[in-house]
């Protein structure tokens, strides 16, 4: 995507709410310019072409070069796109996924990418097939009268099953580390929440591992765990994938292996920027995936980081705590604030890990 000229187009409906600056973000990331956000209100997007005819035709078609929707597209709508604007046609979706294909290192993370890329590609291909003419009859692997649309799905099941198998290993490899550390009774703690909200820079704060830090999204695709001693008892801590809202459900799927160290976690430290205009959209997606990965009844501590941000010293921070009322999905929970860029708030913080030990 890089130097691509992008539009975004959007359907807010009365049931979805959305966020392009977000998405605007996602792909600066990539290296592209928005150029132009189309937005319509609607009851529901249109089966045909996602924004109305009308709509489309405000889309600039002369200085664009690419158009990335909002929501998932049908292959239909995708097509119906391309075919009215002479431009390709992508959606958030896919844009996230590049995010993750870019930032993967390790033979994990690239093997969990591939995979959540080829579960949306094999989703997508329901409706192609009335697009496609049929082939004809053959021999060999493709069976008479078989149409492009099965070929392609065939191929991509194959694709599945293997990168399965591969991450299936890993699977058993991460659990047998995890099953090691309760043999030595070490704690351990998961560090997650809305991407870009400094849980690496917590993580290296606390525990001096090298970890991986970068003020993009989706900077940490793989686990990071470093150890600190806490009341005598070796604590680890493993930094995680950062969640975003409407987290692609492929990908929550693929990275099964990955989070599966947020699962199997004792304590949960869920981090979140204080200073952000969004923070109760964001807090209420970290939910949401902690939910679906059976997670959030953990015990947890939320941690209210980039305090600095707003106030100027440590002592101030504890005024933040009235303007958190009623916006945390859980008050039960203890509030620790810091400034992980500065230090601020660790005494308390760990402190309060030691009452669950």
């Amino acid at each position: 995507m890089n130097k691509e000229k992008v539009v975004i187009v959007g359907v807010k409906t009365p049931r979805k709410e959305i966020d392009t600056e977000e998405l605007k973000g996602l792909i600066e990331a990539l290296g592209g310019e928005v150029i132009q956000i189309v937005i319509q209100k609607r009851k529901a997007p249109s089966p045909s072409t996602y924004i109305g005819k009308g709509k489309v035709r405000e889309i600039d078609t002369q200085n664009a070069t690419l158009i990335v929707a909002y929501h998932t597209l049908s292959y239909s709508q995708k097509r119906n796109l391309e075919n009215l604007t002479g431009l390709p046609v992508i959606d958030r979706t896919e844009v996230i996924l590049e995010i993750f294909a870019r930032r993967a290192r390790t033979k994990e993370a690239k093997l969990q990418v591939e995979l959540a890329k080829a579960s949306y590609q094999l989703s997508h291909l329901r409706g192609k097939g009335k697009e496609l003419s049929r082939l004809g009859g053959g021999i060999g692997t493709r069976g008479p009268g078989e149409t492009k649309t099965e070929v392609e799905a065939r191929v991509l099941r194959k694709k599945i099953h293997k990168l399965k198998k591969e991450i299936e290993e890993i699977e058993k490899r991460y659990s047998l580390v995890r099953e090691s550390r309760k043999r030595k009774n070490f704690i351990t703690i998961a560090v997650v929440g809305y991407t870009n909200v400094g849980k690496s820079t917590l993580v290296k704060a606390l525990t001096k591992k090298d970890v991986f830090i970068k003020n993009i999204p989706f900077a940490t695709l793989d686990v990071k765990t470093g150890s600190l001693y806490l009341e005598d008892k070796k604590v680890l801590i493993s930094d995680t994938v950062g969640f975003i809202r409407n987290l692609p459900h492929e990908l929550i799927a693929s990275f099964k292996a990955t989070l599966g160290e947020v699962k199997e976690s004792d304590i949960l430290l869920i981090v979140f920027d204080v200073s952000s205009k969004k923070l109760e959209e964001e807090l209420k997606s970290v939910k949401e995936v902690l939910k679906k990965l059976g997670a959030w009844n953990k015990p947890k501590i939320f941690v209210a980081n980039k305090t600095d941000c707003i106030v100027d010293s440590y002592e101030k921070s504890q005024i933040l705590y009235t303007e958190l009322l009623g916006k945390l999905p859980e008050e039960d929970a203890p509030t620790v604030f810091i400034s992980a860029k500065f230090g601020w708030g660790f005494e308390n913080l760990k402190l309060e890990i030691t009452k669950f030990l």
